[in-house]
């Protein structure tokens, strides 16, 4: 089963999505080439195998994901000149070229940072185990089941600015473990993700929102220290020593581990071990590791440890769905997709201090209390 975004259903043979895309689909998967690159280790250990080193250079597949970045917002070739073609985000202001230029220069300078650049030697060697446990076929819709009902992750309307099971909106398809990743936050009427121009991250509507978890389960590990960095115009944490920031690990089966990122500092009140229900606050949303303004990350994945596990498509039960090329839709279950609006139309769940959950009624319009306050003032 291939899923398609709604916006954008047509399938590849139908139709390209750009000149970049093109030569992604008529060549092998940057992330096959990059894992080439570990058979130069042994070339380095044995002067009999010397002529292996050559493989060192796949390693430079790893740079893909950068070159695409480049190329699109540099040079304008990440898509077509064409007035039909669809892009589900375009009416979502994430900044101006100049905010994304910022935010490709930081991304390669941080590259050289030395936790960045363990955290991406680490994440891509961990493509190893992942291929193999899973025998080459990493999860997807058409081969994974999940045991778990999950939610969204909020109360009130957010969007989906990043993320899809859609290989071609997908958060970061050449990286399994954020394979079936979201990036949330919340914007207005206008597309916008903060009120006036950008500048702290408390700006932000979504920055300091309750955070939920998504599904009973057991807290494997929690990071609260981190700062949130206070710059949001393209630059990101060149101090920062984790690319999930604060963040919070829950486990909910045996294979399925939730992943909360960029979590404020400060905020998280949970610590390892606790259960925690479906609906509970466990965070709010922040601005720390590895991100250029607040915004909550989101991802499922099948082990506990961030770069061994495989990440697993989610459907997220009891929503509605709402774009605005298409208008609102509920759903007893459904994925979602980036430029996607969603909210949790089940009511809220409230956890009594006996593990008593409840649920209430959704507010007029399906909005946090919050989000109410903001927006009518």
């Amino acid at each position: 089963m291939t899923v398609h975004h709604p916006i954008d259903p047509e399938t590849e043979s139908e139709a390209e999505s750009g000149y970049l895309a093109a030569i992604r689909h008529r060549f092998p998967d940057p992330m096959y080439v990059f894992l080439l690159g570990f058979l130069s280790i042994p070339g380095y250990l044995f002067d009999s195998l010397a002529s292996l080193r050559l493989f060192a250079l796949c390693f430079l597949a790893g740079l893909w994901p950068l070159v695409v970045a480049i190329v699109g917002t540099v040079l304008g070739l990440g898509t077509d000149d064409d007035a039909d073609e669809i892009v589900p985000t375009d009416w979502i202001d994430m900044g101006d070229r100049a905010t994304n230029v910022r935010a490709l220069v930081a991304m390669l300078a941080l590259q050289f940072q030395p936790v960045i650049f363990v955290t991406g030697v680490f994440q891509m060697g961990g493509h190893i185990p992942i291929l193999a446990r899973h025998r080459g076929s990493p999860p997807s819709p058409a081969n994974f089941e999940s045991h778990v009902d999950y939610r969204l992750p909020f109360e009130g309307t957010w969007t989906v600015v990043n993320g899809s099971p859609d290989r071609d909106y997908s958060h970061s398809w050449g990286i399994l473990t954020q394979r079936y990743a979201y990036d949330f936050v919340i914007t207005d009427d206008d597309g916008r993700t903060h009120e006036g121009e950008r500048g702290p991250p408390e700006g932000y509507y979504c920055f300091g929102e309750p955070i939920l978890a998504p599904a009973d389960g057991v807290v494997v590990s929690v990071r609260n220290d981190h700062r949130d960095y206070h710059r949001t115009d393209g630059r990101m944490d060149p101090l920062q020593r984790s690319i999930l920031g604060n963040n919070v690990i829950i486990k909910h089966a045996d294979d399925e581990y939730s992943v909360l990122a960029h979590l404020e500092r400060g905020s998280v009140a949970v610590d390892p071990g606790d259960r925690v229900e479906r609906g509970q606050q466990i965070a709010r949303c922040g601005n720390s590791g590895n991100t250029t303004e607040p915004h909550l990350h989101f991802h499922v994945q099948d082990r506990p440890n961030f770069f061994l596990g495989a990440g697993v498509p989610v459907r997220f039960e009891r929503l509605e769905t709402d774009h605005p090329r298409t208008g609102p839709e509920r759903h007893d279950e459904t994925y979602v997709h980036a430029g996607q609006r969603g909210r949790h139309v089940g009511g809220r769940e409230i956890v009594s201090n006996d593990g008593a959950a409840t649920e209430t009624a959704p507010n007029a319009g399906g909005r946090s209390d919050a989000e109410s306050e903001r927006t009518d003032c």
